[in-house]
């Protein structure tokens, strides 16, 4: 039945986003990028498939329905709809919805004489019209399993047993392959597996810490990209939103990059998801990492735009601008540049690379053609606008005190991303620390973006 669950663990587990996002996420799946589908070999099709029958029919006895109520240990409550989306999620196939509307979108059409197991069966009853409200899986031999009512829960039921099979039937839809990955997998089908895979070993956040597995959303995104060959260069999401080329919703492939936005209408992301294929992306956020399908209505009406950042039959391609054009990332690597080299004093000198700490960023903004206007830490503070420590990015100025007060401006320092700041000490060099760090948090003041 076609109903939101409201429990408090899922409260907890999924955030405010749900009300507006629908699916929920619910344990990790681990996604095999070697699964083989039908173009390819349907006996792995058919493997699948068989999984998902046995594990729905281990439920039986142990479930009870429940329109209301999710929990996924025993003792099971289940709608029909998240049976369905659980004994999937449990074989490594994301459906990302509980709601049959959504699901009888996903896959492809299969006329009711050409079933085969795996696939999803929609009917609806006669006071809802043609939306479904009840959903179930082909298992051969003409029967389905099911959580069925409150009074059945979870029965194998043959298509032929009883009216409401042949009067209410909707339609069917073939999700397997196309929620499979290909044989052999691609760069899109790695990315999304890794995506998955990580689902509860990250933790979200204000920073980056790749050691720790610690993210930002497009933090996340950078690292999975990366770690799969692919460049992205840039965890600024509207950085992130000008790579590659643009691609519309009806050519989406997986991996591409999708960005929403937080006001219907404006061209400003807040939020970065990677397509999973069929209809599905991955979204990273302050909740962790997410399954949603683009029907929901707020994805539907916050969607920006899709770019597609690498080619799976060459290398990967991220084009214009690419990290080395972004003006961030040449001032942080000109600043590190000067790692050993520059050294601090009380004066200006850029023939000897003497400086002081705000001299120092001074030298580096000006090599990069931004003008900071002054060499005093307490007026390069005045400057640009201020940026709130939970939302820096690479090249924002810092500014500290020496003093442990954190409010007497005496020092200067630039975000390098990661959570990472690269500064002039006044021990004599350029020293890359963490704004964890003891000095970082007993000294920290402002920052202000410049860019």
């Amino acid at each position: 039945m076609k109903k939101r669950l409201v429990t408090t663990t899922l409260a907890i587990s999924i955030g405010l986003g749900t009300f507006f996002a629908g699916p929920i996420a619910m344990n990790p799946i681990k996604v095999s990028a070697a699964t083989v589908n039908p173009q390819n070999n349907q006996l792995a099709v058919e493997a699948k498939a068989d999984q998902l029958i046995q594990t729905g029919k281990s439920l039986i006895g142990k479930a009870t329905y429940s329109n209301s109520v999710y929990k996924p240990t025993y003792p099971y409550k289940f709608s029909c709809a998240s049976f369905l989306m659980y004994i999937f999620e449990k074989n490594g196939v994301d459906l990302a919805t509980y709601n049959e509307d959504y699901m009888m979108q996903q896959g492809t059409y299969v006329a009711r004489d050409q079933l085969q197991k795996g696939d999803l069966l929609f009917f609806r009853s006669k006071t809802t019209g043609t939306d479904p409200d009840h959903v179930a899986m082909y298992i051969g031999d003409n029967k389905v399993i099911h959580m069925a009512d409150p009074q059945q829960n979870i029965v194998i039921s043959d298509l032929d047993s009883k009216p409401y099979y042949k009067d209410n039937y909707v339609t069917a839809r073939r999700v397997l392959p196309t929620l499979l990955p290909s044989n052999p997998a691609t760069k899109g089908d790695k990315i999304v597996e890794q995506s998955y895979n990580l689902m509860n070993k990250v933790t979200m956040g204000s920073v980056n810490d790749e050691n720790a597995m610690k993210f930002t959303g497009t933090g996340f995104v950078n690292y999975v990209y990366k770690t799969n060959g692919v460049n992205l260069g840039t965890t600024n999401i509207k950085e992130q939103m000008k790579l590659g080329t643009t691609v519309s919703r009806e050519n989406l492939k997986k991996g591409d990059l999708i960005f929403f936005n937080g006001a219907i209408g404006s061209s400003t992301p807040t939020s970065v998801a990677i397509y999973a294929g069929d209809h599905r992306i991955i979204i990273p956020n302050s909740n962790g990492i997410l399954t949603r399908v683009l029907f929901v209505d707020y994805y539907d009406k916050h969607y920006i735009t899709a770019k597609r950042v690498f080619s799976d039959s060459a290398a990967p391609v991220v084009t214009q601008p690419t990290a080395s054009t972004l003006p961030a990332d040449k001032i942080v690597d000109f600043a590190s540049s000067l790692i050993g080299k520059a050294k601090f004093g009380y004066s200006y000198n850029e023939s000897t690379l003497t400086f002081t700490g705000a001299g120092f960023t001074y030298y580096v903004y000006k090599n990069q053609g931004i003008d900071l206007k002054n060499k005093l830490a307490s007026q390069q503070a005045q400057i640009g606008k201020t940026v709130q420590k939970a939302d820096l990015q690479k090249g924002d100025l810092l500014f500290f005190s020496t003093d442990n007060s954190g409010s007497k401006i005496t020092q200067t320092g630039i975000y390098m991303g990661g959570n990472q700041f690269l500064s002039l000490s006044t021990s004599g060099s350029v020293v890359k620390e963490s704004l964890d760090s003891v000095w970082a948090k007993n000294n920290y003041a402002a920052a202000r973006r410049v860019l």
